[in-house]
């Protein structure tokens, strides 16, 4: 499969927005929402059902009713992913206090969520409204039947008409049915991330790695650590990896055959981060970025070589979003939630929640949202990626990964491939099957 396909469509891989566990206020004071647009909005574009396009009185009477709906049932029951549940508080609280509908997040990873409602759904229990988990999580729930399209739901304007306020003008979607979560958050850089312990690691090992080949030198073998790479979610970088030209399943193997790595349960971002913050571990690679930034505001030595150091070519990648199930418990207030959360002033609070944690490694895919703490020098990637996409050009740039059947396939086969290679190796402990 080639690196890159003919550019339609920019990935839609990790589960790149991350939201933390969190309830609002008792008996906030809501506030009136944002002033509904002046112009009226177009259809979705191609892949999704078409919606009505209200006029901006209809919208307005429409939403004011959902608004009160929404107070009524009085809570939204959030599931979310792993690097979800680090930040998304204050970005909660701000749904809370201009609506006044509390919010209620479940912490974990997505797998466990995703095992959490299969399991219940198959007793008929219906507790989750939203879901913020991505790939094989996701796509599980898609597989079950249990995901709300679009279609039925989307009623914002803002959202809706894309010819404004927006980075691109057509939807990317994050599952392969491309109906049921659009994606939110739009990322340039490494393809992986390279962290590592500041007390263990010395300049002259930073100097050493300039491609992801340079891992498998002698002088790393054994001083490296990474998720088991057979996880349900997350698999957005194992397929980067996987089709990136010098790369791809060689790589993948030689890490596990000639650097001897170190593995940590699937869902073990916080095993991984806390492993090389105490020296456990010399680098960790490949995830985990959203515990490794709590670490380091924690002034623990952790850094991340990829921030600072181009390794290989840069990438870019879009996810995120979120999806509401079918027959949700709390059908208005989750109906309102998912519309206020790919609007302007629902951006703002995600990226702005994100921000405080430091670097932030992801802007919104509106163009009117604030760029909050993504680096400067990949700022101004972003701002060129549209001209680069209408004029053909944007894989002379960047590493560009097409969403398609082939990407989505391609998530299973890495796992039996996993799977194989822990069974031949012995770590029985991280086979899945």
């Amino acid at each position: 499969m080639p690196k890159h396909q003919a550019i339609t469509s920019l990935v839609a891989a990790l589960a790149l927005v991350g939201l933390l566990a969190s309830c609002g206020a008792s008996d906030p004071t809501p506030t009136s929402s944002a002033a509904p647009p002046t112009s009226t909005p177009t259809p979705l574009p191609p892949g999704a059902t078409p919606v009505p396009t209200p006029t901006t009185d209809a919208f307005a009477a429409e939403w004011d009713a959902l608004i009160s709906a929404a107070q009524a049932e009085g809570e939204v029951f959030l599931a979310l992913g792993g690097s979800a549940t680090r930040y998304g508080r204050a970005a909660f609280a701000e749904f809370t206090r201009q609506f006044g509908v509390r919010v209620v997040a479940s912490s974990g990873g997505g797998t466990d969520n995703a095992n959490r409602i299969l399991a219940e759904r198959t007793r008929g229990v219906f507790t989750v409204d939203i879901i913020t988990f991505s790939g094989g999580s996701l796509d599980r729930l898609r597989a079950a039947g249990y995901l709300n399209p679009v279609s039925n739901w989307l009623i914002h304007p803002t959202v809706i008409d894309r010819s404004e306020g927006w980075y691109l003008t057509e939807v990317i979607w994050g599952e392969r049915d491309k109906k049921y979560v659009m994606a939110d958050s739009l990322t340039v850089g490494p393809i992986g991330a390279i962290w590592y312990n500041t007390n263990k690691v010395t300049q002259e090992d930073l100097d050493a790695i300039n491609d992801y080949t340079d891992l498998l030198l002698p002088r790393f073998k054994g001083r490296l650590a990474v998720r088991a790479m057979n996880l349900e979610g997350g698999k957005g970088v194992i397929n980067k990896i996987w089709l990136t030209p010098g790369l791809g399943p060689q790589y993948l193997e030689d890490l596990h055959r000639v650097a001897e790595i170190n593995l940590v349960i699937p869902s073990g971002d916080d095993e991984l981060s806390n492993g090389v913050a105490t020296g456990k571990w010399d680098f960790g690679l490949f995830g985990a970025s959203s515990a490794f930034r709590a670490l380091q505001v924690l002034q623990l030595p952790v850094r991340e070589l990829t921030r600072t150091k181009q390794i290989g070519g840069l990438s870019t990648e879009i996810g995120g979003g979120v999806g509401m199930l079918n027959d949700a418990p709390h059908p208005n207030a989750a109906k309102l939630f998912a519309n206020w959360w790919y609007t302007k002033e629902g951006q703002t609070a995600r990226i702005e929640a994100r921000s405080a944690f430091g670097p932030n490694s992801n802007v919104s895919l509106r163009s009117d949202v604030t760029q909050g703490s993504f680096p400067n020098h990949l700022w101004e990637v972003v701002q060129q990626i549209p001209q680069w996409r209408a004029d053909g050009t944007l894989d002379d740039h960047l590493l560009v990964f097409e969403e398609n059947d082939d990407w989505f396939e391609l998530r299973a086969q890495t796992e039996k491939f996993f799977n194989d290679l822990y069974t031949e190796l012995g770590y029985d402990a991280f086979v899945t099957f």
